[in-house]
Parts: C-alpha cells; structure tokens; sequence
C-alpha cells in the first residue's frame, strides 16, 4: 500500500510544531512544578484553530480528519507536557458528528472549537472495570427527565465547563451514554490528583446525584452505549498512542543531544560503540511506532473497524515509549536521576501511558479477543 502524508498533512505537523515550540516548551517546566495548565491555553490553542480539526466546517471546524488531527497531536505533546489533553475537543466531535443529533453539534461543538468549553467523557465507575457488568452509574427515567446516579473515576479535567459523555446503565444488561453539561446541579467533583508523571493534567472523580438532564440528552440512542464508547475508546487510543510516540521520540533526542555534549577522557560519549548502539536501538523503536499509529488513523478515517488495530497501536507505542525512555535514562546515567535534565520528567510520563485510558493488560485483551473472535 502507498502511504504518503500530503502537503496538507505537513502543513498542520508545522502548526502543531510551532505552537509548541512557541507557546509550551518555554514552560513546560513551570507547568510540571505548578501542576496547572495556564487557562489561556485553551483560546490559544483554539485561535490556531487546534480544536477544531476533526470538526465539521459547519460548525467552525475544519473537517481535515483524524490522521491530520493524530499528526497535530504528536507535534503539540513533544514537550511532554499536558497541553496535548486540551486537543481532545477533537475526539468529541469526532464523535458528535457521528453519532449526535443536530441540535446536540448545535448547542456544543460551536463552544468547543472556540474553545469556551473543554469536553471530556467518563465510562469507568469507582468500582473499576471496563464492562457493562462493573457498572453501578444508573439512570432512570422520570416522565421527560432522565435521573443519573453514580460515582465516576479518573475524569481528566472532569471539573472544567463543558459537555461530558456518562456511561450508565438504563436496564439490566443494557448501557446507554448521555450528553451532559458539567456542574449543573449534582454534578460535584474531587480536587484534582497529584500524578506520577503530566503534572498540570486535572483529573478527578465526579460525583453524580440525581442529576436532571432532559430526555434528548441521549447519546446514540437507548441502549447504545456501548457502541458510543467503543468510539471514544479508538479515538482515546490513538490520540495516547501518538502522545507515546512523542514522548519517546523527545526522549531520543535528549539522549542524543546529551551525548555529544557529555565527554569522557576528552571526547564525547557520543562516539562510544555503547552508547551509539543505544541510540540506534531507540530509533529503530520510535519510527515503527510512529508510523504503525500514522497507519491506523488514516484507516479510521477512511471508516474501517479500527477497534484491534487501536489498541495495537496502543500497546505498541506505550510499550516504546517507556522502553525508549528507559534507555535514554542509560545515556544520561546518574544525571537523568535529577531533575536538572529533562530526562527524568519525560520518564515519569512515559510509564502512564502503559496505564492511562486503558492499561496495556486490558489493550492486550481487546486484541486477543479480536483474534479468537474470528
């Protein structure tokens, strides 16, 4: 198969690369210490127009794509930095406009893509456990008002105004997804958690009691909830794996760049076999990484079933991503120890993405499942 990213697509790498390098690598640091993503980086990433990729043009987007939006997504979290969280306005439209009813895009993808409110999501319940069995979020329905009941684990920026999509069950088996706005009445929130690594990334738990939404805020259709957040998962999945990808390729590039300015009895270490093995060795990990995932969301936006080949890519890129960062640890030697080097804010990161909206346990489980399935 020939596979070419087109001038469009580069020209959205170069977007997303010189919004970084202008508006998040000169504070990235701060951002990890502060543990706070600056609020006006929502409107800046908006003015560029970064959230509305994947949204249709009739709504302010741009209609460009998944991959393009995977390719901008990449360049964005180079930094290692949570910012990249912010351009999931994009898989919510992705969503929206498939399966969200008119007057849904209408009332919500406007906001997004302007960037007036950041979107999110919430399957797992405080009970753990991804299916329909481990899920004790209810909803009922009380004449023309559906009544949600529940406690939701792990929200990322679960706190900040904007639509969500709660998973709940609405019979016995049967699980349906809902479009709410946060923090209407009975929708509370945990402070956000000290992380291991992505300081600055909010996450939280919500608490849902007896929230009122009306009947149209159905996600889907009853009973459809499942489908919707199989969805969501392909989308999460790519976006985690490119940001797995960056983040070892960043990695890469710190250990090469400190090995030619490390010397050792006068030349610098980056002449040593040992050393440029190691190096060889990230690279040849980091480019099968990078385009496996490339691979898979062009074939979602050509409308395939993408649900095995995600999380492949999923596990793949996490795997590297922490393999990668470990190795660029090794070139850094007891420096990467400190916090003086970048290194070890970029390790820390790369072991969440073995964990994070599905752990490479449960990513392998959806391919085996797949496998035996057919």
């Amino acid at each position: 198969m020939e596979f070419e990213l087109t001038e469009e697509h580069k020209m959205f790498q170069k977007l997303g690369r010189d919004f970084a390098d202008r508006e998040i690598e000169p504070i990235a640091e701060e951002i990890e210490k502060e543990g706070k993503v600056p609020e006006d980086m929502l409107g800046k990433l908006a003015a560029v127009g970064l959230l509305g990729i994947a949204a249709p043009e009739k709504y302010g987007g741009l209609g460009a794509g998944f991959l393009t939006y995977i390719l901008a997504v990449e360049q964005i979290h180079y930094p290692c930095s949570p910012c990249s969280w912010l351009l999931v306005a994009n898989e919510f439209a992705d969503v929206l406009s498939r399966v969200g009813t008119e007057s849904q895009q209408a009332e919500f993808l406007p906001s997004v893509v302007e960037g007036r409110l950041l979107p999110g999501w919430s399957f797992g319940d405080e009970t753990g456990g991804d299916g329909p069995a481990a899920l004790n979020t209810t909803a009922r329905l009380d004449k023309d008002r559906w009544v949600i009941n529940g406690t939701k684990r792990f929200q990322t920026f679960g706190h900040v105004d904007g639509p969500t999509i709660i998973f709940a069950r609405t019979g016995e088996g049967q699980v349906s997804s809902f479009l709410i706005p946060k923090n209407i009445a009975g929708y509370t929130s945990s402070k956000p958690m000290t992380l291991l690594g992505s300081r600055g990334l909010e996450i939280v738990d919500t608490y849902l009691h007896d929230v009122r939404v009306p009947e149209d805020s159905l996600l889907g259709g009853r009973g459809k909830g499942l489908e919707v957040a199989q969805m969501v998962a392909v989308a999460s999945r790519l976006r985690q794996a490119i940001q797995s990808v960056a983040c070892a390729q960043r990695a890469l590039d710190e250990a090469v760049k400190y090995s030619k300015e490390r010397t050792r009895r006068g030349v610098p270490i980056a002449s040593m076999q040992a050393i440029q093995w190691l190096l060889a060795e990230m690279a040849m990990r980091v480019e099968p990484a990078r385009w496996s995932t490339y691979e898979v969301a062009w074939s979602k936006e050509q409308g395939e079933d993408t649900s095995m080949q995600s999380a492949m890519a999923k596990l793949f890129a996490a795997r590297t991503a922490k393999e990668v960062a470990n190795m660029a640890i090794q070139v850094h030697g007891c420096y990467g120890l400190t916090k003086d080097y970048r290194i070890e804010r970029i390790y820390r990161q790369a072991k969440m993405f073995e964990l994070t909206e599905g752990s490479r346990d449960a990513q392998a489980s959806v391919v085996a499942d797949a496998l035996i399935a057919r």
